[in-house]
């Protein structure tokens, strides 16, 4: 149908459009001095819309805000520094309790978010630096996916900030067949190119309204900042110049026999710049918000270009700011283009557009202009009356995490079984469907990027498997140790955690003199024990302590991970895999691959304890009520189902060690690289695989897992 192929081309627009990874001289994080500026022109406006916000008190403790399409650049923390800055200085200033933070990081699947969750723990360090140790919490998250797509609960934000994001369409308009080797709107294209770049922008636009609507709380404010062109004329020099030179320097290739004039012709930009009327008439139509400001400013193509005093360039500037113009919009449009034209072409691509662009800036010194502002509006009455209605939020949302996600198949999975049951019992009770808030959470260098990317199918499942009035659900990062606060208060219903409560916050103190072993061994002295034990007491509380500040009262946590059956360390096998680890560390020594010291200075963060400690720290803790705690055994090897034998043959064992082998390297080797570098690894997991298969020949032991369930008091 044509929904459906529209919506295919707008999801294959949204896997693809995103600005250059990295931090390479085509990088965005490199060239987004433009974007830093546009922000840091709306920061006075942005001082208003929190002022609003702050009059209509609807924050209640936690403030909430989004930067939709916020890249992964410099600038992608620079909004959330500034919002919280000003939301500080107001609120000393009027003697307010500053609230907790919560920062919602959103751009297309395909964006580097791990670079951005890297840049978080001197940002966190910063904020408690400037601000004293009793500011906040602030909790940044990442949620992934168009903004052209519902992306937050209802009623959950209080400010929407979007910085140069707007002018990207959700899709290429359809029938530009006739637009020629023009790749957007240019001086000759046809009347209907115009029209359609016009009605794509125009339903765009108002859905974006439409959906942020439902998503920002009565009274909250949304500052979009985003270029566009000064006249009703969509040929403007502002709209279209630079477009049109990007175009020439297509053709150039073409006429070098390097780029098919097919391909020119079969390729336009989903982007466009309105005009101020038509940004207007939108708003004022759609009728969700009111305009408070609409603010005009301009920007030399080069944003380093400070000279707003001239109307061209001698011939030297021109080159240097010719070839600073190609860096800034290679760094946006280069993985656009690559996915059309290959990556053969492209150096040569923008070193000719470099060129043009510096002949045409020694001729004309065309600008770049940008508009910002908008506004929630609604009658203070209404929000008033809907503040006493006071709902009961769990009907209408239902919100868990995931602690310890990680980054495999598996981290779907859990929110997949998760709103399965959900949807199975509002079924069976006749309850509406809530929507679906999950947060999934791991630490700063988890790669949550290849989460996202599985989120289109993910959506795709839920929506055919339940129906197209399901949810809406909305899948979030919280990048973050999950022994200090990672959520607002009370703002979970359900915390899950698999394989993740047995690793501690860090090694454990005191363990020098625990020799060649890296972990608790049956030959460790008695301190080591004691110091790991120590270590996970003071872990575990913190962990539950933590939660309970954010789950609510009669929430729930699910918990599983590694434990030992006996009070006694060295008693059974549970340290039996880490010994067999730890011995072909020494294999390595013994082959002069590896220093003694290097192993005696290296110990493993695990810790497994046994059911006493456990009862005996949530009991002491107070927070949580203790539901059920059960106990199960796993072979080591995940995919060996035979748990009749105590041993293994020679075959079966070489399997279940090289299989054994493979999961330690999954779980463990960047750890072991951090130690000892990268040089030994293989050989490191090739010694382990056949010490596991030794071991398998005389004993089978398994691995034992606890599941804990409390609820929140």
């Amino acid at each position: 149908s044509r929904t459906r192929a529209k919506k295919d081309r707008a999801m294959a627009l949204a896997s693809i459009l995103h600005m250059n990874t990295g931090d390479g001289e085509s990088s965005y994080a490199n060239n987004s001095l433009l974007q830093e500026t546009g922000i840091r022109k709306a920061l006075p406006l942005l001082r208003k819309s929190i002022k609003a916000v702050a009059d209509y008190d609807v924050h209640k403790g936690c403030f909430s805000f989004a930067d939709f399409g916020c890249s992964s650049g410099t600038n992608t923390l620079l909004v959330a520094s500034s919002i919280i800055d000003i939301v500080h200085e107001m609120c000393q200033e009027n003697n307010h309790k500053v609230p907790q933070f919560q920062v919602c990081m959103n751009d297309l699947f395909g964006n580097d978010f791990n670079a951005i969750f890297k840049l978080l723990p001197d940002f966190y360090a910063k904020l408690r630096k400037d601000k004293g140790e009793g500011f906040g919490p602030c909790f940044v998250s990442a949620v992934p996916g168009s903004f052209y797509d519902r992306l937050f609960p209802d009623q959950s934000l209080h400010l929407a900030h979007a910085a140069n994001a707007n002018h990207w369409l959700s899709q290429v308009p359809s029938g530009l067949e006739n637009n020629g080797s023009n790749i957007y709107m240019a001086k000759t294209s046809p009347p209907n190119v115009f029209l359609a770049y016009g009605k794509q922008f125009h339903t765009d636009f108002t859905k974006f309204l439409q959906l942020r609507s439902e998503e920002l709380v009565l009274g909250g404010s949304m500052i979009l900042t985003f270029p566009c062109r000064s006249i009703v004329d969509p040929t403007s020099d502002d709209g279209v110049a630079i477009n049109e030179l990007l175009a020439q320097s297509l053709v150039d290739l073409s006429n070098e026999g390097l780029v098919q004039e097919s391909d020119i012709i079969s390729f336009n930009m989903p982007a466009y710049l309105p005009c101020e009327e038509e940004v207007r008439n939108i708003i004022e139509h759609e009728g969700s918000f009111s305009i408070e400001d609409m603010n005009f400013f301009k920007v030399n193509w080069d944003p380093r270009d400070i000279d707003y005093t001239n109307m061209n360039d001698s011939s030297e500037l021109s080159q240097i700011h010719g070839e600073n113009t190609s860096k800034l919009l290679r760094a946006i449009i280069e993985p656009l283009l690559i996915s059309h034209f290959g990556n053969s072409i492209i150096d040569m691509l923008f070193k000719k557009f470099g060129k043009h662009v510096a002949e045409h800036l020694s001729k004309k010194k065309t600008r770049n202009l940008f508009e910002n502002g908008i506004r929630r509006a609604v009658p203070l009455l209404k929000h008033l009356t809907k503040g006493l209605a006071n709902h009961d939020v769990f009907s209408d949302r239902f919100t868990f995490a995931d602690l310890g996600c990680s980054s495999g198949t598996n981290t779907l999975l859990v929110a997949s079984n998760i709103i399965d049951m959900v949807y199975e019992v509002c079924q069976e009770n006749e309850r509406k469907v809530p929507q679906f808030q999950v947060c999934l959470n791991d630490l700063f260098g988890n790669d949550f990027n290849t989460v996202f990317k599985l989120l289109p199918d993910f959506y795709s499942k839920l929506k055919k498997d339940k129906g197209g009035s399901f949810g809406p659900c909305f899948v979030s990062a919280v990048p973050g140790s999950f022994y200090d606060r990672l959520f607002p208060d009370q703002s979970l219903h359900l915390v899950h955690s698999a394989n993740s409560n047995h690793w501690l916050s860090q090694v454990p103190q005191g363990l020098e003199n625990n020799g060649t072993y890296i972990c608790m061994a049956k030959k460790s002295p008695p301190n080591v024990y004691q110091a790991y034990r120590n270590q996970f007491h003071t872990d575990f509380t913190k962990f539950l302590q933590m939660r309970s500040e954010e789950v609510v009262h009669g929430g729930s946590m699910i918990l599983t991970f590694l434990a030992r059956g006996i009070t006694d360390p060295t008693a059974d096998d549970s340290w039996a895999l880490l010994e067999l680890l730890g011995q072909s560390l020494v294999d390595l020594i013994k082959e002069g691959l590896v220093r003694e010291s290097d192993i005696n200075s290296f110990n493993v963060p695990l810790y497994f304890p046994y059911e006493e400690e456990l009862k005996n720290i949530i009991e002491h803790e107070r927070s949580f009520s203790l539901e059920n705690m059960n106990f199960f055994k796993l072979n080591w090897d995940p995919q060996d189902t035979d748990y009749m034998n105590m041993n293994e043959s020679d075959e079966l064992s070489q399997i279940h060690g090289k299989n054994v082998s493979k999961l330690m390297k999954a779980i463990l080797e960047p750890l072991l690289i951090s130690h000892f570098g990268n040089s030994i690894i293989d050989m490191l997991f090739k010694k382990l695989e056949k010490h596991v298969a030794e071991y398998l020949t005389k004993k089978k032991p398994r691995s034992l897992f606890v599941t804990i369930s409390v609820t929140r008091k």
